[in-house]
C-alpha cells in the first residue's frame, strides 16, 4: 500500500493511503457529484437582493499592526465590508479600525470568549448573513489573491448556484527573517512558499443556503444543507473545478497547476520571532495552542518556491495607504 504527503498538484493536510478503501471512494465520487448537482437543481433557496455582494468576517487578537494593509488590500479585490470580532486584544486595534467603522467599512463586535473562533462565526450567521451575498470566514493573516481577475466579485460569479467553493492556501514562511519590517508590506516581504498548493484553505459561503454545522471545519470547507421532502441532505463545498470535496479528496480532474485562478496567500508565520511570539499566547480556536517549533519547521521546510501574484496589487495597495509620494 502507497503512503503519500503530497502529489504533482497539492500537499496533503494527512498522509494519503493508496488502499482498496481510497479507490472505491474515488469510484464513487462522481456519483455523489451528480446526486448533489440534482440535490441543488431541485431545492427551493431563498434568494433576496442583498446589501453587499463579498464580505469577510474575521476573528482577530493583537494583530492591530497588520489590519490596516489587510482591509485596503482586500477593498482593493472587491470586498465590500468587514464584520471583525475582537477576541481579547491589548493592543490599539480601535485606533486603526475608527475610520473604517466611520465609513460603514467595518462593523467591529466586542468578543470575549475563550476559543470563540466558531461561535463568533454563529453569531456572523445569525446576525448578519442577510446582508451578504457571499462570505469568507477569513484571518489577518490572509489574503484572497484572484490571478486572472482583478475582482472576487466577478471570479465568483460562475458559481453563483453553488453552496460554497474552497480557495486553496497557497503557504508562505518566513523567507529566512527572523524579525518582522514593519517598515514594508506583510505581502512585499515575504514572498518564498510552498511549491505546491495546500489542501487546506478557505472558503466564500453563499448564503442562499444555510450552514449545516458550525464545527472546526466551518471556515476551511463549510458543509451546506437543503431540505427536500422534509429531509435535510448535506452538502460538501466544491473547489474552483466544481469537484465536490468529499472524504477530503482532492480533485482536479485534467487540470494542471498554472490553470487555478485564486488563491488564499496565507502567511501564517511571518518572521520567526512574529512566530514565537504566537506559540507565547492563548489561540482563539484551540486550548492547547498547536503552534510550537515541530509545527513550524514542518511548515517553513516545504519552502521551496517564490510567489509573486499579488505583486500586481502592490502599487494600489501602497498607494491606498498613502506610502506613495508624487512630489518630484
Amino acid at each position: 500500500m502507497k503512503i503519500c504527503q503530497e502529489n504533482k498538484m497539492f500537499v496533503f493536510n494527512h498522509q494519503i493511503e493508496y488502499s482498496w478503501k481510497y479507490y472505491v471512494k474515488r469510484f464513487l465520487l462522481p456519483f455523489f457529484d451528480l446526486f448533489y448537482l440534482i440535490i441543488l437543481k431541485i431545492s427551493n433557496r431563498t434568494k433576496s437582493d442583498k446589501k453587499f455582494n463579498v464580505v469577510i468576517c474575521t476573528i482577530f487578537k493583537d494583530e492591530a499592526i497588520y489590519l490596516k494593509e489587510w482591509i485596503e488590500y482586500h477593498k482593493i479585490v472587491g470586498v465590500e465590508h468587514f464584520y471583525m470580532y475582537n477576541n481579547f486584544s491589548s493592543d490599539n486595534f480601535k485606533e486603526v479600525l475608527n475610520v473604517y467603522i466611520e465609513q460603514n467599512i467595518v462593523t467591529l463586535i466586542d468578543w470575549p470568549i475563550q476559543q470563540g473562533q466558531f461561535s463568533a462565526y454563529q453569531h456572523w450567521s445569525d446576525n448578519f448573513k442577510c446582508e451578504t451575498q457571499w462570505v469568507s470566514f477569513l484571518d489577518p493573516d490572509e489574503f484572497i489573491c484572484p490571478i486572472f481577475e482583478l475582482s472576487i466579485v466577478d471570479w465568483v460569479k460562475k458559481f453563483r448556484n453553488f453552496p460554497c467553493i474552497v480557495m486553496y492556501w497557497r503557504m508562505f514562511g518566513t523567507s529566512g527573517k527572523i524579525r518582522n519590517n514593519c517598515d514594508m508590506l506583510v505581502t512585499e516581504q515575504y514572498t518564498i512558499c510552498w511549491d505546491k498548493l495546500y489542501t487546506v484553505g478557505k472558503v466564500l459561503y453563499n448564503t442562499d443556503y444555510d450552514i449545516a454545522i458550525f464545527d472546526f471545519a466551518v471556515h476551511h470547507a463549510t458543509k451546506t444543507k437543503v431540505r427536500i421532502y422534509g429531509i435535510n441532505i448535506i452538502i460538501p463545498p466544491i473547489n474552483e473545478f466544481k469537484y465536490f470535496l468529499r472524504w477530503d479528496i482532492h480533485r482536479v480532474g485534467n487540470h494542471l497547476p498554472d490553470d487555478f485562478t485564486i488563491q488564499v496567500n496565507h502567511y501564517w508565520s511571518k518572521s520567526f520571532m512574529t512566530y514565537y511570539a504566537k506559540t507565547l499566547k492563548s489561540d482563539v480556536a484551540f486550548i492547547v495552542n498547536p503552534k510550537n517549533m515541530d509545527y513550524f519547521l514542518w511548515h517553513e521546510r516545504h519552502n521551496k518556491s517564490t510567489d509573486f501574484k499579488i505583486f500586481r496589487f502592490i502599487i494600489q495597495l501602497k498607494d491606498s495607504l498613502g506610502l506613495i509620494s508624487r512630489e518630484q
